[in-house]
């Protein structure tokens, strides 16, 4: 009985809702979601010789071949490929040669990584063959002004 008393309230409630809705000439009838409207997110004009920003392996592979086309690199090198001896040491980033020999170690980091046992041993591998080591924190802006500046200290 409960499902007929509700199906007819809801008839006669539907038919009192028309009855006032056609002598006020209004609609009181519940409003029907819509489907929300995407704002259109304006995009940043940018300036017509805009180049986006590269993250520093980006940059690093394009200083070290127009900047130092006299050196060659390596890239991800493991110091075990050097003659280190051990686990958990951390790859090179890069490593830059001159005539087959190390001349300078390049280590990409993040805020935690000097903090590391891998970095470190990697750290002491690199002085003990009396080769500079040198970081780039990704946090950092690392322009290529800087980086060439950098490089040239050691180079």
């Amino acid at each position: 009985m409960g499902l007929l008393d509700r199906f007819l309230g809801d008839v006669a409630r539907k038919s009192l809702r028309d009855a006032i809705d056609s002598a006020t000439g209004r609609n009181s009838a519940p409003p029907m979601p819509t489907a929300p409207v995407p704002q259109q997110q304006s995009q940043p004009t940018l300036p017509p010789n805009y180049v986006p920003d590269l993250d520093i392996e980006q940059k690093l592979d394009k200083i070290l071949s127009t900047q130092f086309p006299a050196y060659g690199f390596g890239k991800e090198v493991p110091p075990t490929t050097l003659g280190a001896v051990g686990a958990n040491m951390m790859p090179y980033t890069y490593v830059v040669y001159l005539n087959g020999q190390p001349k300078l170690f390049i280590m990409r980091c993040w805020s935690n990584t000097c903090a590391s046992r891998g970095y470190r041993f990697s750290k002491e591998f690199a002085a003990s063959l009396g080769v500079p080591l040198i970081n780039f924190l990704e946090s950092l802006p690392n322009e290529e002004s800087y980086i060439i500046d950098r490089l040239h200290q050691y180079l």
